[in-house]
């Protein structure tokens, strides 16, 4: 009886093995037409009868890769770990996991996979560059924009919902791409199990409240694929995508142009890029209509799909020849769904430049003969496929996600950018004692036109709200002190900030001389050295910031030579500073100089200044003579070696120019 049992469960499993090798060969051939939905179905059926490791894990292998051209990373990490688990370790699975990983947010595992990795293949970089990104998404993740992302849940389903369009003739009205129920024809997409996509209209009235979407109809959707649309500023022509099903396999997308005349929309009209050996689509017009840009895997390209733009030629009335925008757009991965704002900015979404998962958003702006390009980072983008960005307005506008907390396949999320928020802060204070200045002035001035003024209270602080993309000069200013300015702009910043460090103002008091630092000269002579240059264009602009005031300079030396030739020294080297301020354009008339030699030793008022030694010495023969040791006899020398400026007058008029 065991006997003849055994050979039962031989042959059940025989004929198990049987069958799951005929639905794996019909599974690869529905696979290899890019009809992965339908494959996927096959292999899982496939992959409950196997019984050996190294069948479930290539199987496994291909679910995982059918998941995965679908865009469900989840699913995709969940098969491949099955194919892993079964023995398949190579470096293409394990490569593919740590993606999948990434893709499903769980950046510390992806992170350890691409470790792996590194192991498995040494010699190849990239996986360095994927750490490095798993690392950044995640600080992206930690630290969000300022934009509001929501999921519009009045125009999504459970079915695929992307591609957001704007006519200019709808002012309430978008359209978007979708797989819905209410879609044209009566088969399924066999390479993501849903219907084929159409075009949808939806209008918001004036409560904000979404309407139905509801199709175009004939001649734009028919039985194949339509989406991704783009209008031109009229509103009255709409360029689109539309993907046909051929011979039982999934076929190229073409670029299709309709014009509205009175009886509705004209029948479709392919481009001449279009082709029956690579896919054209995602078409995007400036604003002027007269550039087109557009996604393509025709020949020629950087890697998977390219962004291309054409112009049009008014000569011909017809569209140039394609162009590809090149590698600072184009990796080789995929780079889709362009979008040119009239800002300038394109938008474009990729898998192939460091990013949070998937299809990421990106920014580019033409600059300098190149394109600078930008994350959009988190909550723009997710670990998932974000793609499909376009703008309503300055601040507001629809991207496309298959992010968690979705209602279905891909879905279609608005959002918004706050206002970011700027201010300017610090403190008025005295340099010398560090004391706050209390009544001084603080006026702020804006390339906008604002002109504001404050007056510090006892703790000597102040405080301004910036506005966006304006550049600022503010200025303190008190009696018997020197008025001083700092800038600050916010042009081009997209988040908010205070800005604090460096906008201090410590404020030098008239009352005494002001002493100029690091102003050296050639060894006995009153050459000025290169290395002055710094601090006398810092007086320069002293000098500019207070156009009222006169100086005098006044040059100290050393006891360590005769008293006549000192003299001499410090009159030349003291003149040498006034001549490089007027050849610097300053009015010789708002200058004087003077040499002291060594009848001034310098008296330390600021011990942070002046180390190591304290407020009150004074730096006389005596005093440096007793000092513990040439070290410090050499500073005390070099402290008394100094060049000094003093106000003499607040009340000199300008001269004009």
């Amino acid at each position: 009886m065991n006997k003849i049992l055994s050979i039962v469960l031989v042959a059940v499993v025989l004929l198990a093995s049987g069958c799951a090798k005929q639905m794996t060969q019909k599974a690869d051939g529905l696979y290899n037409r890019g009809l992965y939905n339908d494959a996927m179905v096959l292999y899982k059926k496939a992959y409950a009868k196997q019984s050996k490791k190294e069948d479930k894990a290539a199987t496994a292998w291909k679910i995982g890769e059918s998941y995965r051209m679908q865009s469900d990373a989840k699913e995709a990490a969940n098969w491949y770990e099955k194919s892993y688990s079964n023995g398949n370790k190579t470096p293409e699975v394990i490569w593919a996991l740590a993606n999948a990983l990434k893709m499903s947010g769980r950046y510390d595992e992806s992170i350890a996979k691409y470790n792996e990795y590194k192991t498995a293949n040494p010699g190849d970089a990239k996986a360095d560059a994927a750490i490095a990104s798993s690392q950044q998404a995640q600080a992206w993740k930690d630290k969000p924009t300022r934009f509001k992302v929501e999921n519009a849940a009045a125009l999504n389903t459970k079915y695929f919902d992307f591609a957001v369009a704007k006519n200019p003739n709808a002012k309430n009205g978008i359209y978007i791409t979708s797989a819905r129920e209410a879609s044209a024809g009566t088969k399924n997409d066999g390479w993501y199990g849903q219907k084929f996509f159409d075009l949808f209209s939806a209008e918001m009235d004036n409560n904000g409240k979404w309407s139905t979407p509801v199709p175009l109809a004939a001649p734009i959707n028919t039985a194949a694929s339509e989406g991704a649309a783009a209008y031109d500023a009229s509103g009255k022509t709409m360029y689109f995508t539309r993907c046909d099903e051929m011979k039982g396999a999934t076929g190229y997308c073409k670029i299709y142009k309709t014009t509205l005349g009175s009886s509705g929309w004209s029948k479709p009209e392919g481009l001449a890029i279009n082709s029956d050996e690579y896919s054209v689509g995602h078409p995007s017009l400036s604003e002027d209509g007269k550039t087109m840009y557009f996604s393509s895997d025709m020949p020629g390209g950087k890697g998977g799909k390219d962004i291309y733009m054409m112009k049009w030629d008014d000569a011909n009335s017809t569209w140039g020849a394609p162009s590809n925008m090149g590698p600072s757009i184009n990796t080789e991965g995929d780079e889709m769904y362009p979008y040119i704002h009239t800002n300038g900015k394109l938008y474009f979404s990729s898998n192939g430049h460091p990013g949070m998962g998937g299809l990421d958003n990106f920014s580019a702006m033409y600059d300098g003969g190149a394109w600078i390009v930008s994350n959009l980072r988190s909550p723009i983008n997710s670990s998932a496929d974000d793609f499909g960005i376009i703008f309503t307005d300055a601040t507001t506008g629809f991207l496309s996600s298959n992010r968690e907390g979705g209602m279905g396949s891909d879905d279609i999320y608005s959002f918004v950018m706050p206002p970011p928020n700027f201010a300017v802060y610090g403190r008025v204070y005295d340099t010398d004692t560090k004391e706050s200045i209390a009544g001084a002035v603080v006026e702020l001035f804006g390339s906008d036109g604002t002109a504001l003024s404050v007056k510090t209270e006892a703790p000597g602080t102040y405080r301004y709200q910036l506005k966006s993309n304006v550049k600022y000069k503010i200025s303190a200013s008190y009696t018997g002190y020197l008025t001083k300015f700092v800038e600050v702009s916010t042009v081009g910043l997209d988040d908010s900030e205070d800005f604090e460090e460096n906008f201090d103002f410590p404020l030098k008091s008239t009352a005494k001389p002001i002493t100029l630092p690091e102003i050296f000269y050639d060894l006995d002579k009153a050459t000025l050295r290169p290395e002055s240059k710094k601090a006398l264009d810092g007086l320069i602009t002293v000098l500019n910031e207070n156009p009222t005031i006169t100086i005098k300079l006044t040059a100290h030396t050393d006891y360590r030579a005769s008293d006549a030739y000192n003299m001499n020294l410090s009159h030349r080297r003291a003149k040498s500073v006034v001549d490089y301020l007027i050849k610097a354009g300053i009015d010789k008339d708002r200058l004087s100089s003077e040499g002291k030699g060594e009848t001034t030793p310098k008296e330390v008022e600021n011990d942070e200044e002046y180390p190591p030694f304290k407020r009150g010495d004074k730096l006389t023969n005596e005093f440096i003579d007793g000092l513990a040791n040439n070290d410090l006899k050499e500073k005390a020398h070099q402290y008394n070696r100094r060049t000094e400026f003093e106000v003499l007058r607040t009340d000199y008029v300008p001269k004009k120019k």
